[in-house]
């Protein structure tokens, strides 16, 4: 068997993305472990150089998803990550791991974050609109786990003091991969 390559092999190359890549995850945490498992493997390949967590954005609809989100965020050193909230009323119930977010009997946090009150949190589609609006064009990679209520509803907003651009617009403009 002879193998003949039309392209001699030290001609191929393929581009290498810029890094770090911007990456805005969006995820419907709480209900099962993938969720935190993505958000900790977004962190390592924070940590590598290889990527840039610009947002989190939720679509589980119960108090304690940002919290909790923000209790793991802090535990990799970045509690300072935007955390962006739906309230589509979909999914209310607090899941098996956002609880974790929750004081102990004696008022102490199981775990350290500031985003302990979730009114604090912006809606998912602000922290999204200026995420992307701060982005360089065609350059953010969105990661979306769980439902797409948060990207839906992105695609469907008006332009605003955030950017003059209306959502599909802002995703035309900035996302490269989704």
């Amino acid at each position: 068997l002879s193998l003949v390559c039309a392209v001699p092999l030290n001609r191929i190359t393929a581009a290498e993305p810029e890094r770090p890549v911007p990456l805005i995850f969006d995820t419907d945490i709480g209900n099962d472990v993938d969720d935190v498992l993505a958000l900790g493997m977004i962190h390592a390949l924070e940590a590598r150089g290889d990527c840039k967590l610009l947002a989190v954005t939720i679509t589980k609809d119960n108090p304690l998803a940002a919290s909790f989100t923000d209790a793991v965020n802090t535990f990799y050193g970045k509690g300072d990550v935007p955390i962006g909230v739906c309230q589509s009323g979909v999914t209310p119930q607090p899941g098996k791991f956002n609880v974790l977010a929750e004081k102990k009997d004696n008022g102490e946090l199981r775990y350290p974050h500031d985003l302990t009150d979730p009114k604090q949190a912006p809606s998912a589609v602000t922290v999204l609109r200026k995420a992307l609006a701060e982005a360089k064009d065609h350059s953010v990679v969105i990661a979306q786990v769980g439902f797409s209520t948060n990207l839906a509803n992105l695609l469907k907003s008006p332009a605003d003091d955030i950017s003059s651009l209306t959502g599909e617009q802002l995703v035309k403009q900035k996302v490269k991969l989704l």
